[in-house]
C-alpha cells in the first residue's frame, strides 16, 4: 500500500482551449494513454458524503486501486494498492475486492457498487517542478476536457497553474474532479 499527499489544481478546456495546450507542449497522439477508472459507493454514499473518492484505475501495465481523502483546499491523501489482473477482474465482474485496510474501515456501511466508469486518454510530463496531466475524457455520452497540475507546494503550484492558464488566455474555471462530474451527469439522468 502506498500513501501520498497530492496537491493538485485543475481546470476544464474547451476543445480548442485543450488543443492549444497539446500544441503549446509539442505534444502527438503517442504522447497519450489510455486509462479506465471505475468509481464505487456504497447505497447510502458514504464515499460521496465525506467528499472521498474510491476507483479501481485500469491502465495497459497495471491496475491501481485509490481512495482520496481530502485534507485542505487542493490537497488530497492518497492510498493506493496496485492489483493483479485476476484482482482487477474480480472487482470488475463480482465487486469482490481485496483486503484492504481502508475497506476493513467501512465493511460496516454496506456493499460497494459501481457507481460508474470514464475512459481517458492521458499525456502526462514534467512541468515547472510538478507535473500536468492533459486528459480527455469520455463517461456515458459526455466528453470533456481538463489540465491538471500537481506539486509540492500549494501556493507556488498555484501561481504555476495561473501563470499556464493566463499565458495561454484559458479562463479559470470552477473544476469539480472526475468522479463529482460523473456523478453530476448520472443524477441528472435520473431526475
Amino acid at each position: 500500500m502506498q500513501s501520498e499527499r497530492e496537491i493538485e489544481f485543475k481546470n476544464l478546456l474547451t476543445k480548442e482551449e485543450f488543443q492549444a495546450i497539446v500544441a503549446f507542449l509539442g505534444l502527438t497522439t503517442t504522447d497519450f494513454q489510455t486509462q479506465t477508472n471505475y468509481y464505487f459507493d456504497t447505497p447510502e454514499n458514504y464515499f460521496k458524503e465525506k467528499k472521498m473518492g474510491f476507483r479501481l484505475r485500469v491502465l495497459p501495465n497495471r491496475n491501481e486501486l485509490t481512495l482520496k481523502t481530502p485534507v485542505q483546499e487542493h490537497v488530497m491523501d492518497e492510498q493506493t494498492k496496485t492489483l493483479s489482473d485476476d484482482e482487477r477482474d474480480a472487482i470488475i465482474h463480482e465487486t469482490r475486492f481485496p483486503s484492504v485496510s481502508f475497506l476493513e474501515q467501512i465493511k460496516d456501511q454496506g456493499p460497494l457498487t459501481c457507481i460508474g466508469s470514464m475512459q481517458t486518454d492521458r499525456a502526462q510530463i514534467p512541468y515547472n517542478n510538478g507535473v500536468l496531466f492533459l486528459d480527455h475524457s469520455l463517461y456515458s455520452r459526455i466528453e470533456d476536457f481538463e489540465v491538471e497540475y500537481e506539486c509540492g507546494d500549494v501556493e507556488i503550484g498555484q501561481k504555476i497553474f495561473s501563470q499556464l492558464l493566463e499565458e495561454l488566455h484559458i479562463p479559470h474555471r470552477h473544476t469539480d474532479k472526475k468522479i463529482a462530474r460523473l456523478m453530476k451527469y448520472n443524477n441528472s439522468l435520473k431526475g
